[in-house]
């Protein structure tokens, strides 16, 4: 990834499985870190440290090596995307937001990583509707 794909608050980028270019929000926080670095738009964001281009095993052993430090090694890339889409489902989005924001196409494999945040939210709505109309609680 470079600068010059930066874009309205967000990211172009390829997903190497499928060759799909994407634009994907940057949270509040990293647009805080990237407002900090200065650097042109042919600039490569992330790379070793000798400045080179990092490819997807170099970056995971990175991303390895910052978790063993911070003391996340239970925490995998994998359950990261899970618990993002799992927090936006319990925040309301629907389906194709979902589908949109972590990147997965089917809506079966959405609802596979937002059911039971899903459910949670929806029964809150229903019991919220049920005592909105009877005042039951």
């Amino acid at each position: 990834m470079k600068f010059e794909h930066i874009e309205d608050g967000g990211i172009w980028v390829t997903q190497g499985k499928t060759k799909v270019q994407l634009w994907l929000p940057f949270t509040k926080r990293l647009t805080g870190v990237l407002d900090g670095v200065v650097a042109s738009e042919a600039c490569l964001i992330l790379t070793g440290e000798s400045g080179h281009q990092l490819n997807y095993d170099q970056l995971q052993k990175q991303v390895i090596r910052v978790r063993k430090a911070a003391g996340l090694i239970d925490y995998s890339l994998h359950g990261l995307s899970y618990s993002t889409a799992g927090e936006l489902a319990e925040a309301g989005c629907t389906d194709y937001q979902l589908a949109a924001a972590p990147r997965h196409k089917s809506l079966s494999m959405v609802q596979k990583y937002s059911k039971g945040a899903n459910q949670k939210r929806l029964a809150k709505e229903a019991q919220n509707l049920r005592e909105q109309k009877w005042g039951k609680t």
